[in-house]
């Protein structure tokens, strides 16, 4: 399933309305498929992608994880990074790329194997 999920599809954040309505995992990564930044298990994969376009919390669509609010994940991915929290925002349009699976009931099995795996820094503690 891991390498379902890193095979599909590249979608830019703006294409986040073209997700699935249904549960799944989805993982963020830059454009050049170098660095993956955060995967997360959602009832609902456009949902939970448009709130992390939007700033929306990312965590109520969660299943078995943990979500961030907006502001923890800009703070994370601006730490990460080494740029100002304002910067953010403008890196993840021009810079990052999500994919996506729809999956029912593995969905929070499959994150939490793919952080691990793929030691997502927005996802460490």
């Amino acid at each position: 399933m891991l390498r379902r999920l890193i095979s599909s599809p590249l979608h830019r954040l703006d294409e986040a309305d073209e997700a699935p309505a249904g549960p799944g995992v989805f993982l963020l990564s830059d454009a050049d498929q170098i660095t993956s930044y955060y995967v997360e298990a959602c009832q609902t994969l456009r949902v939970g992608l448009a709130n992390l376009v939007r700033g929306g919390r990312s965590g109520k669509t969660n299943r078995g994880g943990r979500g961030f609010s907006d502001s923890a994940l800009k703070s994370k991915l601006a730490e990460h990074l080494e740029i100002s929290e304002a910067k953010v925002a403008p890196y993840l349009k021009d810079h990052c790329v999500v994919r996506w699976i729809q999956l029912d009931d593995d969905a929070p099995h499959l994150a939490h194997f793919a952080i691990g795996v793929l030691r997502t820094p927005l996802n460490a503690d």
